[in-house]
């Protein structure tokens, strides 16, 4: 696997069904483990750090989609390099010089170190030694940024035109400990949060049919907290045109070695149970 190097790596890739899809769209945009050499003279933290920020292994987990007729959209950038879900705006003006060339948005998710652009590690560490030049900004826009919207723009517009509605499916992960609440066991937090921006982003009895197609299979699942929809689900979904998303948030406990970041013997179950809600779901839009 190639996680950097002076090879210049496409954005993203795309795999589509064989047969007619069906309408429905899955998108890994963590899941990147590419470290551009120009990034790499940047840093001054160990990389391998990087990677703990990201949804190590998702886009495996979606790559058999197709198979039931879905597309599988992945990019490949690490997302501590260019956070695709994010607002464009998401910009931390404390990592430039001369940041004021152009607007910036001042989320929580800025504050904290994670905006479109990372400024931190997973473990607080700042990932950088100097400020970066303020072309910095838009070199990385223009590099991954607005390639692969503007991909993923157009594979959901196509579903739409072909099946009158579309579904995007952005798949994340999150630590299994300790992590939605410290004095939470393992066994008490939940293996999946599906966030759909509290109904607005998909109708509520689509979630609810989710929820449900996972709790039969012995997953524990809870709603949007702290995971209600990230940028992804918030621009894509708007159940009024017949255009849908919802966020599934996984816990890694169910398919990795959370520190070794292996698959363990869960990884095909999962990604045998992805699968199967492609078609699951394209059947609740058909009825």
């Amino acid at each position: 696997m190639n996680h950097s190097g002076k090879t210049i790596m496409r954005p993203f890739s795309i795999f589509r069904p064989k047969n007619d899809p069906n309408g429905i769209l899955f998108n890994s945009p963590h899941s990147g483990m590419y470290l551009p050499e120009d990034f790499l003279t940047q840093i001054t933290i160990d990389p391998a750090l990087l990677h703990y920020s990201g949804d190590i292994l998702v886009d495996q987990l979606i790559r058999n989609v197709p198979k039931s007729g879905a597309t599988a959209f992945i990019n490949h950038y690490a997302r501590t390099y260019v956070d695709t879900n994010r607002d464009i705006q998401e910009i931390d003006p404390e990592m430039f010089h001369n940041p004021d060339i152009r607007p910036t948005t001042k989320s929580q998710k800025v504050a904290r170190g994670f905006g479109i652009f990372s400024r931190k590690s997973y473990n607080g560490q700042n990932i950088y030694g100097a400020k970066l030049p303020a072309t910095e900004i838009d070199h990385r826009l223009m590099r991954v940024y607005h390639p692969v919207h503007d991909a993923l723009r157009n594979a959901l517009n196509d579903l739409h035109q072909q099946q009158g509605f579309c579904l995007l499916i952005d798949c994340h992960s999150m630590p299994s400990y300790g992590f939605i609440d410290p004095s939470l066991s393992n066994s008490k937090q939940p293996d999946l949060i599906i966030g759909d921006c509290f109904g607005t982003s998909c109708p509520v009895e689509f979630s609810r049919h989710v929820a449900r197609f996972f709790t039969e299979r012995g997953l524990k699942v809870t709603f949007n907290v702290p995971y209600a929809g990230g940028y992804n689900t918030k621009t894509y979904g708007k159940p009024a045109d017949q255009r849908h998303a919802i966020q599934l948030e996984f816990s890694r406990a169910l398919y990795m070695d959370e520190k070794t970041l292996e698959p363990h013997d869960g990884f095909n179950a999962l990604q045998d149970l992805l699968t199967d809600l492609s078609e699951n779901v394209a059947n609740f839009f058909c009825l």
